[in-house]
């Protein structure tokens, strides 16, 4: 754990995809992102511009599936920042259950006895067969934040991730057992800025560009957050 307070890592989610608004799983499926994700991305990238213009970032990071890297792309190129990707920012992994929808998800894991949230959006997949496990999730997501901070010690980073992995840092941060209904928006574009201290990860930020500013260019806050 780097000990420098002043380390920020800005996590954003990728903008939407058309499995985002047929509510589908997406997981570690290649999706892209439609219109209305190009145009998320284009918004982010301007506001981003705007609002960190006396304070650059030093390095952007995304995602190597195609909804993310488009997204960091689109940013990348406004802030005149290459991107980088890297596989241990992927969603997910979400085996047989990619491609179904909410409700068929619900069904097929009340069929094999696998426990499911009662209220929110599914988040709890601790022990379903096929589903890469929550320990491996946050060990390759630690690991890569860690590798950020160390990299970029003192500075700003932005990385494009995807819903569950932005959840996933939210509950090891507050010390929220894992699969906590989700009480806390997941939109396409949201950002939760996290910092390395002392005595571990804190979380400094979490909000929507689009609602801060007036400008939400579609109600995404029903889309699935895998």
């Amino acid at each position: 754990m780097t000990t420098d307070s002043a380390t920020r890592i800005w996590l954003v989610r990728h903008g939407q995809t058309d499995w985002n608004r047929q509510r589908r799983i997406q997981g570690h499926t290649p999706t892209e992102l439609n219109a209305v994700g190009y145009a998320q991305a284009k918004f982010l990238a301007d506001w981003l511009a705007q609002t960190r213009r006396n304070t650059p970032f030093a390095a952007v990071y995304a995602s190597d599936l195609p909804r993310a890297s488009q997204t960091a792309h689109v940013i990348g190129e406004q802030l005149g920042i290459a991107v980088s990707t890297t596989p241990e920012l992927r969603e997910r992994d979400l085996g047989e259950f990619e491609g179904k929808t909410w409700e068929e998800v619900r069904t097929a894991r009340t069929a094999n006895g696998s426990r499911l949230v009662e209220y929110g959006d599914l988040a709890d997949w601790t022990g379903v067969p096929g589903v890469e496990s929550d320990e491996h999730l946050w060990q390759r997501v630690s690991a890569i934040l860690e590798k950020m901070a160390k990299q970029h010690a003192g500075a700003d980073v932005l990385a494009v991730s995807h819903g569950g992995v932005m959840k996933h840092v939210i509950w090891h941060i507050l010390g929220l057992p894992t699969g906590t209904p989700r009480r806390f928006p997941l939109t396409n574009g949201l950002i939760v800025i996290v910092e390395p201290r002392k005595d571990g990860w804190y979380l400094t930020g979490l909000f929507d560009a689009g609602v801060l500013s007036g400008k939400v260019a579609e109600d995404t806050a029903s889309t699935p957050s895998v």
